[in-house]
């Protein structure tokens, strides 16, 4: 698909530009450009934030600056 081909593009080129400037304003380009690739795949922005929050609820969230590096299963 031609279209998501180019927004996965320009999810790289906008991730790129945030990570050489920082600037929120890229971080929102960011944004905008997964909710675009949200709208193309049907994905209601809603249902996103859903699969996000229960990830985040079985998982955790970078809150606190903590970062779980590996699991060791027994």
């Amino acid at each position: 698909d031609q279209l998501l081909s180019f927004l996965k593009q320009k999810l790289k080129e906008e991730l790129e530009e945030y990570s050489q400037s920082g600037d929120i304003e890229e971080l929102a380009d960011l944004v905008e450009v997964i909710y675009a690739i949200l709208e193309h795949k049907g994905i209601s922005q809603e249902e996103f934030h859903k699969v996000r929050q229960e990830k985040n609820d079985r998982r955790g969230a970078f809150k606190e600056g903590l970062v779980l590096k590996r699991i060791i299963e027994e």
